[in-house]
């Protein structure tokens, strides 16, 4: 008897409001699926703002210090996702495949009633109960056993470095034995498959992530609340406050052109949250927001000039493709997935970033260089673009290739 299978979506932590919490959430939703991550935390998105209405499945309580929430979060993935064995199919989202060995891997076969209910596959009276389907959705290897891995460990104490180098190097190997047994790997961008034939030897399917077209849509200035500037008279950028996303890089620029102002939201987890809002006490033309809910973001991407995105050779970047479908063009960092999204002159314009001062001084030309009629322009393609990327196309060849 054919039923429907149980599907189960496993992300490694709920902490930040960032695209891959957004991703797995609608990922969840469309497919019906259970949600189990490591923990879910405030703050990071409630799946619930985005509709999601299944089952959350925490593993334990959330962890917030960065070096023991790793080892907590391995810890939690080895030995207490046993609720994995309940599920027909299970896609693995971020650094959680430690839990790949309490999937259900069974060839048992024996006699039993056709009425009972599970995936099974029938033959006669015998019945034999499937391997569970095992898929992979990798946003990037984990950067800090890879090309980030330098950066870590030189931020280290020389006392600990070669413990931690070689604790590194045991993940690595461990990552690269787990990613062989799935039965499917998908990555969400080019970018992204490239790292992993390049750092894994594995190639897998492009499936770029999806975003809600019929949620991030353009809107009339007289529709637009609660902005700490005028509409149309500011640039506005949301990315988690921690070093590979260079926010720090956009307020610096900022502060050195007190004409242009600047809008920027935060996570309660930040990392770098301290520090940079410490430098813009008291500055006029930047504004900081914590964690604005959908509405305010909407708003807040709705009554940019533009917006601006500059991570560190970024996997794939939902921001940008959110904010184009706000009709809202981007200036973006010429690397990574953006090279993916943004069509430059057409939907954004993008910037080489090699340090902080050239940063500074390509962003100056820009902003300079456009005027706002330029932006506004921008407009129409950026919203046709966006649908490349919608969830409606993503739900499609999701469930072509699982069905």
């Amino acid at each position: 008897m054919n039923t429907k299978p149980k599907i189960a979506i496993l992300h490694d932590a709920f902490l930040y409001r960032g695209g891959g919490e957004r991703l797995v959430t609608l990922m969840a939703k469309s497919l019906d699926a259970d949600l189990i991550a490591g923990f879910f935390s405030e703050g990071s998105f409630d799946p619930r703002e985005l509709g999601f209405e299944g089952r959350m499945i925490p593993l334990g309580a959330p962890v917030f210090a960065k070096g023991i929430r790793h080892m907590v979060l391995k810890w939690r993935f080895f030995w207490s996702a046993r609720i994995l064995r309940n599920y027909d199919i299970v896609i693995f989202s971020g650094d959680c495949l430690w839990a790949l060995r309490h999937v259900r891997k069974c060839s048992r076969v024996w006699e039993c009633d056709s009425t009972e209910t599970s995936w099974w596959l029938e033959d006669s009276k015998t019945l034999k109960l499937w391997n569970a389907k095992t898929i992979y959705y990798c946003h990037t290897p984990p950067r800090y056993l890879y090309d980030f891995r330098s950066k870590y460990l030189s931020g280290l104490s020389p006392i600990v470095r070669p413990i931690f180098s070689a604790a590194f190097s045991f993940f690595a190997g461990v990552y690269e034995r787990n990613i062989w047994q799935f039965d499917m790997i998908f990555s969400n961008s080019e970018n992204v498959r490239q790292r992993l034939v390049h750092y894994t030897g594995t190639e897998s399917t492009i499936i770029y992530p999806p975003t809600d077209t019929d949620f991030f849509t353009p809107a009339p200035e007289w529709e637009i609340h609660g902005l700490p500037f005028p509409a149309g008279e500011y640039f506005y950028s949301w990315a988690r406050l921690s070093p590979p996303k260079r926010v720090d890089f956009i307020v610096d620029a900022f502060l050195q052109t007190p004409e242009q102002n600047l809008v920027f939201s935060y996570g309660k987890n930040d990392p770098m949250r301290e520090p940079i809002l410490a430098k813009i006490e008291n500055v006029p033309n930047i504004r900081a927001i914590e964690a604005p809910d959908d509405t305010l973001l909407l708003s807040l991407i709705r009554g940019a000039e533009a917006t601006i995105y500059i991570p560190v050779d970024e996997d794939f970047g939902m921001t940008p493709v959110e904010s184009m479908a706000c009709g809202i063009p981007v200036i973006g960092a010429r690397e990574g997935g953006l090279l993916e999204t943004v069509i430059e002159w057409k939907t954004g314009k993008l910037i080489d970033i090699r340090d902080s001062e050239s940063w500074i001084m390509n962003l100056k030309q820009v902003i300079e260089n456009t005027t706002k009629e330029e932006w506004k322009n921008m407009s129409s393609d950026c919203i046709e673009r966006s649908r490349d990327f919608s969830l409606e196309k993503f739900q499609e060849k999701l469930q072509s290739i699982l069905h």
